[in-house]
């Protein structure tokens, strides 16, 4: 019986073990239908950021809703390419980006781009506008590749797959010679795309009164 009960527990070592083998962080690019999964997984990475909070305030369902709807319809609309992390056959990761002519300068409708009069409690509309206008307003004149949104599940993040996406990504756009444009809310992730060529072109405190949030707008130069 004992010696039955090993080979069982060391077939299923063995198929743990292939399985392992098998399940490695891939980077590509997504195709179409996986660009909205890929957005979902931006939703849930972001949700909690200063920038959702601030919009949305603590109600969880209201804030990883509307951060999973709005990031699976924006990297949806993305033209190719755009880079993914996979495990196994799931999306983990996206380095999403806005080609030129197509980033939020470009395309926010004009009701967007001045801020509102006045700025409500968490969860009015009128937070998610203000944010827009800053983002149209700081939006750079030069031609430019926008990235964003850059994120990872959250039980993966750590583990270097930020950084294997983005240094993809950094590639073709020095092969191309684009500038990158990018907005960020957290001082971790100043230092995580400083270290791939990015510097801090503005430190924004808004709005002027009341709760605040902060956004750094970095920029890269083709190397």
């Amino acid at each position: 019986g004992h010696s039955s009960s090993r080979l069982v527990l060391k077939r299923n070592s063995i198929n743990a073990n292939r399985r392992r083998a098998q399940v490695e962080i891939e980077i590509r690019d997504l195709t179409t239908a996986e660009k909205a999964l890929a957005g979902a997984v931006a939703g849930r990475a972001l949700s909690d950021n200063p920038t959702f909070r601030w919009i949305a305030g603590d109600d969880n369902i209201a804030r990883v809703g509307g951060a999973m709807d709005l990031f699976a319809g924006f990297v949806a609309g993305h033209l190719d390419p755009q880079v993914g992390a996979f495990l196994g056959d799931h999306v983990v990761g996206v380095c999403g980006s806005a080609a030129p002519g197509m980033c939020i300068g470009d395309v926010a409708p004009e009701e967007l781009r001045t801020p509102p009069e006045t700025i409500g409690a968490p969860g009015d509309g009128s937070r998610e506008h203000f944010v827009w206008s800053l983002l149209c307003t700081k939006d750079l004149d030069e031609r430019h590749w926008h990235l964003g949104p850059v994120s990872v599940e959250p039980l993966l993040q750590g583990e270097g797959i930020g950084a294997k996406m983005l240094t993809i990504f950094c590639q073709r756009m020095d092969n191309a010679g684009e500038i990158v444009w990018l907005e960020t809310d957290k001082p971790d992730n100043v230092i995580f795309y400083s270290r791939h060529g990015f510097v801090v072109a503005e430190e924004v405190v808004a709005p002027t009164s009341g709760e605040q949030f902060t956004t750094w707008f970095m920029r890269r130069d083709p190397r």
